[in-house]
């Protein structure tokens, strides 16, 4: 049953090539076969009608001329013509002469005449039948013609042909059909070889291209002639690879901006994890300096209060301690807004803004402008207000820091379907491209860090600057989150 198998899905693996090669080789045989047959039946049918033909025609012509030897009873003129006959046509094999009641008169036999030859026909007694009769013999097939001498009034003659030279024709024609068929299927071989060679070489190519873009290589192509079908498909593969090598490039150009974005993201982690942890040990620095350090003045000014004697207290020692539980209030309340300004939760983004921008003039004394368009007397989004508010303050920190400004200016305008904020400063600019390229440092993180707010909520975050010409900061937030 395995063998049975193998046989039959054994022509479902073989390479097309030897497909197209088995398949024309097998048609031509068989269309060699086939025409061989039929034109071996045709043509000993028609053979074997001019071989009755032709007998009819000499046993005609025999009985002609024996008529008059037959009418005086000459039988050695019937022998001589009888004689004569065989050595002149290698067809006949014998040749008789029966008087009108059918007794033999002469004969071609040397040695008589075989057995059953005699009583294998009788003479007829009407001439409008077909006077032709096929026996087998040792010789092959033999055609016995029978024909009257004068009408049958005289006598008759049977006249004995053999079919072997029909053979021999057949047999003849038969190995020149061979020798053709032979020649044609060489030639079909021939295209075969050629046509697959045409149909596979491309399809080869295709596998060949195929499996090198299935490990890597996205620049193979394959070579196209012709607006054929295979030509069609080359094209088709051709563009294909070429969308499968650009949308690599892509995939490769935005998985190194995605490790890019990482690495920036893991620095501006780091960065918000020292920050907070300065930020926790100024502030503990600032509670134990100033706040715990009052606040214990405080406790022990009110023991040592509290031990006197009422006439031994005064007013002014009161008045010290009350003095001096104000200002550590204040302290705190300071620490406290330096954290997140409670004017923001209170009042909305804004007036908070306009706060930092006075605090922020005051401690390093630039020209600050803020501006803010169409306000509306709703609250925006808390996150949105965070966010800007952030970009602000670390706006303005880095045009302290770095951008050696006198002036700077704060637009935002308030839209129904998004909010817009412009700083502008005319400092002494950066090229944009070299710092966020370069290696991560305070200013790159921080743009980081305001690109990174933008971005979470679904906004559009861009810097412009150049060297000597100041920097303009734009953000773009929707008030629904993309």
């Amino acid at each position: 049953m395995t063998i049975i198998k193998k046989l039959f899905y054994w022509p479902q693996s073989a390479p097309i090539k030897m497909k197209i090669m088995g398949i024309v080789i097998l048609f031509v045989s068989l269309l060699g076969l086939i025409v061989i047959m039929e034109t071996r039946s045709h043509m000993q049918q028609i053979l074997r009608e001019q071989l009755k033909e032709r007998g009819r025609a000499i046993a005609s012509d025999v009985a002609a001329r024996s008529t008059n030897p037959m009418l005086v009873g000459d039988s050695f003129s019937l022998y001589e013509i009888l004689q004569g006959l065989p050595s002149h046509y290698e067809d006949i094999r014998y040749l008789m002469i029966f008087d009108k009641n059918g007794e033999l008169v002469t004969h071609t036999f040397g040695e008589g005449v075989p057995s059953g030859l005699l009583n294998l026909r009788s003479i007829p007694a009407d001439l409008s039948h077909d006077n032709t009769l096929s026996f087998n013999s040792n010789e092959g097939e033999i055609i016995d013609v029978l024909v009257p001498i004068a009408d049958g009034k005289v006598g008759w003659l049977r006249l004995g042909m053999s079919e072997i030279s029909i053979y021999s024709s057949i047999d003849q024609l038969s190995q020149l059909l061979l020798i053709t068929t032979v020649i044609i299927s060489l030639l079909g071989i021939f295209g075969a070889v050629l046509i697959s060679h045409l149909v596979t070489k491309p399809i080869r190519d295709l596998a060949a291209a195929s499996q090198g873009i299935s490990l890597g290589d996205y620049s193979l192509r394959v070579s196209t002639y012709g607006t054929d079908e295979i030509a069609d498909l080359g094209h088709n593969f051709n563009a294909m690879a070429l969308s499968i090598q650009n949308y690599a490039k892509e995939r490769e150009a935005l998985v190194e901006e995605l490790q890019a974005k990482e690495t920036v993201r893991q620095e501006l982690l780091k960065k918000v994890i020292s920050a907070q942890e300065d930020e926790r040990k100024r502030i503990s620095r600032e509670l134990h300096d100033e706040a715990s350090q009052s606040l214990t003045s405080l406790i022990l000014g009110l023991k040592y209060l509290s031990e006197l004697d009422d006439h031994e207290k005064s007013p002014a020692m009161a008045a010290d301690l009350k003095e001096l539980a104000s200002s550590t209030l204040k302290e705190v309340h300071r620490i406290a807004v330096e954290l997140r300004p409670t004017v923001l939760d209170d009042m909305g983004l804004v007036p908070a803004i306009e706060r930092f921008v006075k605090f922020f003039k005051r401690q390093y004394r630039l020209d600050v402008d803020f501006h803010a368009q169409n306000r509306i007397e709703s609250r925006l989004p808390n996150e949105i207000e965070i966010t800007l508010y952030r970009i602000v303050q670390e706006a303005l920190t880095n045009v302290a820091k770095y951008a050696e400004a006198c002036n700077a200016s704060i637009v935002l305008e308030i839209k129904p379907d998004y909010v817009n904020l412009i700083i502008e400063d005319d400092g002494k600019g950066f090229d944009v491209d070299q710092v966020l390229k370069s290696s991560a440092s305070d200013s790159h993180l921080g743009i980081a860090g305001m690109q990174e707010r933008t971005s979470l909520l679904g906004g559009e975050f861009t810097i412009e600057s150049s060297p000597d010409q100041g920097t303009t900061v734009y953000a773009r937030i929707p008030m629904e989150r993309r």
